[in-house]
C-alpha cells in the first residue's frame, strides 16, 4: 500500500513539474565550456546518491543531505526554516535513496517516531527542481512544499520503497 501511495505521490510531482515545450525556433543553448566551474552540477549528479541512505558520504565523499545540490532545491521548496532544518537534519532513521518516476526520492523520520513524524525530498537528477512532503501527525501539518506538489499526504509522505 505505501508503495502505491509513493508512486501516485511521485507521478503527480512530475505531472506538477513538467515544463511546457520549448518554442521550435529557440536558440539553443550554449555549448558547456571545457572546464566546468567548481559549483556546477553536472546533469544527473544526484542519481549518484541511489541506493544509499541519505546521510551516506559517497563519491566526492558528500552525503545526499550535505550536498549543496539538495540543500539549495529544499531551500528553494521550503519557506518554513523549521521543516528545512528537519528535512535536512543528519538526526533520521531513512530508507535507501530511490529513483521514481524520474525523481531522486528521500524519505526520512524522526527515530523511534516514524509514524508520526516524517518527509520525502523528491528532486529532479540534475538537481534544479523539486519537492518536500512534510508530515507531522502532532502538529497537524501534511503538506508538499511547494503547495500542490503532490498529493495530500494524510498518511505520511512517500518513502520510494
Amino acid at each position: 500500500m505505501r508503495r502505491l501511495i509513493s508512486l501516485a505521490a511521485c507521478a503527480a510531482l512530475a505531472a506538477c513539474q513538467q515544463q511546457p515545450d520549448q518554442p521550435t525556433n529557440a536558440t539553443p543553448a550554449a555549448s558547456p565550456s571545457a572546464t566546468p566551474s567548481a559549483t556546477a552540477t553536472p546533469v544527473a549528479a544526484l542519481a549518484r546518491y541511489v541506493g544509499h541512505y541519505p546521510t551516506d558520504a559517497v563519491a566526492g565523499g558528500t552525503s545526499f543531505l550535505a550536498d549543496p545540490a539538495v540543500r539549495a532545491a529544499v531551500a528553494t521548496a521550503v519557506p518554513d526554516a523549521a521543516v528545512r532544518a528537519r528535512v535536512l537534519d543528519t538526526d533520521v532513521t531513512a530508507t535507501p535513496i530511490a529513483e521514481v518516476d524520474g525523481r531522486v526520492l528521500s524519505y526520512g523520520c524522526e527515530p523511534h517516531n516514524c509514524g508520526p513524524h516524517n518527509w520525502a525530498i523528491a528532486l529532479t537528477p540534475d538537481g534544479a527542481s523539486g519537492a518536500v512532503c512534510y508530515y507531522d501527525e502532532d502538529r497537524k501539518v501534511a503538506r508538499w512544499y511547494p503547495a500542490g506538489a503532490g498529493p495530500n499526504p494524510a498518511g505520511g509522505c512517500p518513502s520510494g520503497e
